[in-house]
């Protein structure tokens, strides 16, 4: 087996190395002449679609969802440990292997997050000030970033986090994203 590591210093060479159809993509949300949403966005429009890993210090919740709907599966706060990085792959990296053959397109993953938010929200009469939170769980914002990302006290945010767990019978915030993806079986009727 061969594998191939490249560097890129800037969006532009970013855009110039996805040309090469990787498997793994790591990207810094701010970048040196635009933002890693746009590394996002391209690596979506790829056939097979590449495992994207974001990474930064200083997203906003806005640039965490467009990642989301870009496809980024995991979100990494910097600082992190290597161990993070390489768990968070590991545990992604089979699923991705096993994509069935006709890939979706960007815009069938954006419209698939949303109706499952959305799904997600009615089931659970969950208001919006909470739903913000359930979309940086669903980014992969780690929960120590949340209230500066929703601009509110760290009381506030452990409020709103427990009345979320509360609403969806989740035992923490890390439970989230995967009870926003599964369906319930009237759901998948629709």
């Amino acid at each position: 087996m061969h594998t191939e590591v490249s560097e890129a210093r800037t969006l532009e060479e970013a855009l110039r190395l996805l040309a090469r159809g990787p498997d793994l993509v790591m990207t810094d949300v701010r970048l040196p002449d635009g933002s890693g949403c746009a590394v996002a966005e391209m690596a979506s429009r790829l056939t097979p679609q590449p495992l994207v890993v974001a990474m930064s210090g200083l997203a906003s919740a806005s640039e965490a969802f467009s990642l989301a709907q870009w496809g980024v599966r995991v979100y990494l706060a910097k600082p992190f440990a290597p161990s993070d990085l390489i768990e968070s792959v590991q545990e992604l990296a089979p699923v991705d292997s096993q994509k069935p053959d006709g890939e979706r397109s960007q815009m069938q993953t954006a419209t698939s997050l949303a109706v499952s938010l959305a799904l997600f929200a009615q089931r659970h009469a969950i208001p919006e000030r909470e739903m913000a939170l359930v979309r940086l769980a669903v980014a992969g914002v780690p929960r120590s970033r949340c209230p500066t990302m929703l601009g509110v006290s760290e009381n506030t945010c452990k409020t709103l986090i427990r009345r979320l767990l509360q609403r969806c019978a989740a035992r923490n915030l890390a439970e989230i994203p995967r009870l926003v993806l599964m369906r319930q079986p009237e759901e998948m009727e629709q």
